[in-house]
């Protein structure tokens, strides 16, 4: 594997997470009152989210990098690669 290959599943994977994490959140605070820490967990999740991707278009645009199309991936599940592929495509809607 390429590092480049290594980076962009590195950028990837931490995307992912974060968005699993402001999914998460937000389902808590749907099935439940509200309170000012879990607006503020909401809050800082999303702040994380968008400094990511600030970092991660920066670090892309510097180091020439995109994502090839289409986009294939590799998993075990065939599952996330259709959810990743699909995520992908509809980006640019």
């Amino acid at each position: 594997m390429k590092q480049k290959e290594i980076f962009m599943a590195y950028i990837n994977n931490n995307r992912d997470r974060l968005q699993e994490d402001v999914r998460q959140l937000q389902q808590r605070l749907r099935y439940r009152n509200a309170d000012a820490v879990d607006c503020l967990e909401l809050s800082l999740a999303l702040e994380r989210l968008n400094a990511f991707e600030d970092f991660s278009k920066s670090a892309m645009a510097i180091l020439k990098l995109s994502v090839p199309d289409p986009v294939t991936y590799v998993s075990i599940d065939s599952s996330y690669a259709k959810k990743r592929v699909e995520r992908e495509r509809s980006k640019g809607k």
